[in-house]
């Protein structure tokens, strides 16, 4: 499928579904023909500003009007130094069509921006019979002099409160405005509402950036304001603001689903508790610009205080200061919902629309397609040297990082487990010379270079011993028993789990031996190297001796336990008595307590042979 019919595909699913698509093809007011779909208001300010509002031919006349499929342009008179108690002569124009619902969409380039300028876009509602705020009013955005966001704001009669609304949940932005104390906020929309000055309304703060000289200097932005009267998300009033090229692409290619745009910037309820959906009715919209008057008159000292002079006297007599005080207006539309019916009914036009208006995005995209393809790989290769840069830098410092942590973590595991391998060396010594399997150095001191390199890591020595003792089976001749004793390298760690019971097993029994566990106080004294209670298996260790046919010890060695009482077998070992056809295995394994990694022990290989008894 191609790109450009996309769009148009994602419209007939939203028809079908008849659950997010909710709004038809919309008026589209920006033209050569804009000015023909409004009324100009030449009265006088209702809110007593200095203004003097112009008709549309004498807005022609004085260029303060233009209008084309680029946008439209409404000024006001920036050449002229009033006199008298006139006013600056600028636009108002009021819709023809009024509205009771919809979602309106405003796209602006520039708007009005001065010391005393109080430029808006809003709505309300009038007639003959029914006088403001009978109808109510609904400003969609307005703000005054060099402020750089927006504020939007309901004025009503009587019984409509916003107490039920609140920021962070229902909308996001700077806040209510602040009413006459100064520390209330302005929730009531009622024009004589106590507690917040005359006709102040319930306002509510749009996000930085959303109006004055940051606003055109970003290069303006969409304001999009819905209006409903029930349905999924009840009766309310909303508007977002979306900055320039941050618009949903829904919005874009005018197939709006305000329900996919997140938490709006300003949110009003219309139920029935609080402001019942009839305070508003048959509303126009209007743009204008005014000077002081009510608002901007009473905050001008205080929002422009290097000017020292009156805000109407700096209005009429400084022409100059107004050339930045315009609105360019990109884009107007209006939508209004209809049935699933009708809305399939159209779906044909909308794909029409949409691709047309894709079909512009891609030959713009097209004509810098090559520069944009550049540029793109130039990111992707810079992002993959960064990504693989950090990579390997995380895997060398994790590496240090492990490093010290042992080196901090187990100096006295270590300096214990070296001792434990002295201590095992040297009771295996002892027993090969209580069997006879070893020369006592008292009694045979080695003389030889070769003899001390025996005891050394990595070396070995051969020992003879004596023949088998009278217990020895009848018809066995008695053969000297060679033994050799090997002692691995250095000690590596090893995960062990914390043994909740020990058990030995006797080299010449098949039986099965237990001693109980030392408290976690005698374990901590093991750990650093004191010697355990003579009728306890010390819990670091776990010793056991198996017969087999293998005549290799390997792995972890234990720390000596020292003799058991009477008529208990001793975990030793004894090699010349316990001697059986073939060899014999023993292994051993050594468990440092939890509170101390657990240390593996080099391996230790003890070999003999001997006549079977």
């Amino acid at each position: 499928m191609a790109m450009s019919t996309f769009p148009g595909f994602l419209v007939l699913i939203a028809v079908s579904s008849g659950q997010v698509m909710r709004y038809g093809k919309p008026e589209q007011y920006v033209g050569p023909d804009f000015f023909q779909y409004w009324n100009f208001y030449t009265g006088p300010d209702p809110t007593h500003g200095t203004v003097d509002f112009v008709s549309e031919w004498e807005g022609w006349k004085n260029k303060l009007l233009d209008a084309s499929e680029a946008g439209v342009l409404m000024r006001v008179d920036n050449t002229t130094v009033v006199g008298g108690q006139g006013g600056r002569k600028a636009v108002r124009i009021e819709s023809k069509n009024s509205y009771n619902g919809g979602l309106f969409v405003v796209t602006l380039e520039n708007v009005p921006t001065a010391c005393g300028a109080w430029p808006a876009f809003w709505m309300f509602g009038d007639d003959a019979q029914h006088a403001w705020p009978r109808w109510g009013e609904y400003d969609i955005l307005e703000s005054i002099h060099m402020t750089n966001y927006a504020t939007t704001t309901l004025h009503t009669r009587r019984s409509c409160d916003q107490r039920d609304v609140n920021l962070g949940i229902d909308f996001v932005g700077q806040g209510w405005a602040t009413g006459s104390l100064g520390t209330n906020k302005a929730k009531n929309c009622w024009v004589k509402a106590p507690q917040e000055f005359s006709n102040q309304g319930c306002g509510q703060k749009l996000p930085d950036g959303s109006f004055g000289p940051e606003f055109n200097k970003n290069g303006g932005g969409t304001f999009v304001a819905e209006w409903t009267h029930g349905g999924r998300n009840g009766k309310i009033m909303r508007t977002w603001f979306f900055p320039k090229g941050k618009e949903p692409i829904d919005l874009v290619v005018r197939s709006p689903q305000p329900d996919l745009w997140g938490t709006p910037n300003s949110f009003f309820t219309l139920n029935e508790r609080w402001c019942s959906a009839d305070h508003f009715k048959n509303m126009r919209m209007v743009f204008d610009t005014t000077f002081c008057g009510d608002y901007a008159g009473s905050t001008f000292q205080a929002s422009c205080p290097w000017l020292k002079q009156s805000c109407e006297d700096y209005v009429r007599n400084s022409p100059g200061a107004f050339s930045n005080a315009f609105w360019n207006i990109k884009r107007l539309d209006v939508y209004q919902k209809i049935d699933a019916a009708v809305l399939a009914a159209q779906a044909p036009q909308f794909v029409a629309d949409t691709d047309a208006a894709m079909a512009k995005a891609d030959e713009r995209a097209t004509n810098n397609g090559p520069v944009l393809a550049f540029f793109f790989l130039a990111l992707l290769s810079t992002s993959s040297g960064v990504l693989y840069y950090y990579y390997h830098r995380n895997q060398t410092v994790k590496a240090k990082v492990d490093e010290l942590a042992v080196a901090a973590k187990l100096p006295e595991a270590y300096n214990f487990t070296m001792n434990s391998i002295e201590r095992a060396k040297n009771s295996v010594k002892a027993t090969l010379q209580r069997q006879g399997c070893m020369e006592s150095e008292n009694e045979s001191p080695m003389s030889s270079p070769t003899s001390r390199m025996g005891l050394r890591r990595g070396g070995s020595r051969e020992f003879k011993g004596p023949a088998s003792p009278a217990g020895s089976r009848a018809g066995t001749a008695a053969a000297p028993m060679t033994a050799t004793l090997s002692m691995g390298h250095q000690p590596s760690l090893r995960s062990t789990p914390q043994l909740a019971s020990i058990q030995g097993r006797s080299p010449t029994a098949s039986r099965v031996q237990s001693g109980s566990l030392p408290s976690s106080a005698q374990s901590a004294s093991m750990a650093r190297g004191a010697q355990p209670d003579a009728h306890q298996v010390p819990q670091p260790y776990i010793f056991s001796m198996m017969r087999g046919t293998s005549g290799n010890l390997s792995g972890p060695l234990p720390q000596p336990v020292s003799p058991q009482p009477t008529g208990m077998r001793q975990n030793s070992l004894p090699m010349a008595h316990q001697a059986s056809s073939g060899s014999q295995r023993m292994q051993a394994m050594a468990v440092v307590p939890a509170q101390i990694a657990p240390i593996h022990l080099p391996p230790v290989t003890v070999t003999y042979s001997g006549p079977r008894q």
